[in-house]
């Protein structure tokens, strides 16, 4: 009981001493509230990018290219993008705008910053190659669904576009292209020449304190309410999430260590980089930040719950 109380302070610390940094900056007044729109920017074009290329490239590809993960992860954040989005469009009567971020909220967990904490802690080192794979999956085919449906519901000074030109505004976002690059050079062989990776890591590792404290800084200036629509993304995201993951996971075959390390990724909260999005495209951006904000919370008893689930199952 100890180690997973430990687990899960350990993973959730740094997000909400970051969050609460940004949130204190625009209640006092040290920062504009619009200034989150700027750090969501340079989170989303240049930070996060450049930590997932190298995520990417430093990996092995016999490690991140396992099928059945690969399969078990994509049912999982798949199903949970389908219900989102039914879910905006059905239940919440949103655009295509708002229920592509909706989707967003509800199937993208918080891999590159709390999944290492518990990871680790859980299953131990070799859980970290999980964390490329997952992230690979959801920038890969999760974030490009969504940004396509951004394209295509562009209105006013931004006109509609076809589902081709749609297509290639997703895939030359950096978000998008930079981890393929990275896979890449994986695949093929290369090595990163470390005066290179290390240059890159110094914007990389502010990926996370910035998506944080611009999740903080936007929450200062909105109203929080867990109303129908929060808590109904956070059932999702935290809740059907990890069981339609497990149950995939375990109808392909994957067992012990593999099995609960597919299986940790699910109950991790919404990632930060919704909210970053969202404020950097405009769209949905309080409701992201309020999702995103009970969804860590929730996680507080998710992932305590999947820690205890994942330790019987690596024995």
């Amino acid at each position: 009981m100890q180690n997973i109380l430990v687990t899960t302070t350990h993973a959730l610390a740094p997000i909400c001493f970051c969050i609460a940094l940004g949130w204190m900056a625009g209640k006092l007044e040290m920062m504009p509230v619009e200034y989150g729109r700027a750090l969501a920017r340079f989170v989303v074009l240049f930070a996060l990018p450049i930590a997932l290329f190298l995520a990417a490239a430093k990996a092995n590809p016999a490690d991140i290219f396992n099928v059945r993960i690969l399969l078990s992860l994509l049912v999982g954040f798949g199903l949970t993008f389908l219900v989102g989005w039914f879910g905006g469009h059905l239940l919440f009567k949103h655009g295509e705008a708002d229920s592509a971020l909706q989707a967003l909220a509800c199937s993208f967990p918080n891999i590159a910053y709390c999944g290492p904490p518990v990871l680790v802690a859980s299953v131990g080192s070799s859980a970290l190659l999980m964390v490329v794979t997952g992230n690979l999956i959801v920038t890969l085919i999760v974030v490009p669904i969504a940004l396509v449906v951004l394209a295509r519901s562009a209105t006013d000074d931004q006109h509609k576009i076809g589902i081709a030109q749609a297509l290639w505004n997703a895939v030359k976002q950096p978000l998008i292209f930079l981890p393929i690059a990275g896979a890449c050079v994986a695949a093929i062989g290369v090595k990163v020449p470390e005066l290179a990776a290390t240059a890159a890591n110094e914007i990389g590792v502010a990926a996370g304190g910035a998506a944080l404290f611009a999740l903080g800084l936007t929450l200062s200036g909105i109203q929080f309410h867990l109303n129908r629509e929060v808590t109904f993304n956070v059932l999702v995201k935290n809740v059907l999430q990890p069981v339609v993951i497990f149950g995939a996971a375990y109808l392909v075959g994957l067992r012990g260590p593999l099995l609960a390390q597919t299986f940790l990724l699910g109950v991790l909260p919404t990632a930060t980089e919704v909210s970053a999005i969202a404020v950097s495209r405009n769209v949905y951006r309080d409701s992201a930040a309020g999702i995103t904000l009970a969804s860590v919370l929730a996680s507080i008893f998710t992932i305590a719950a999947g820690v205890s689930v994942a330790v019987l199952l690596d024995e």
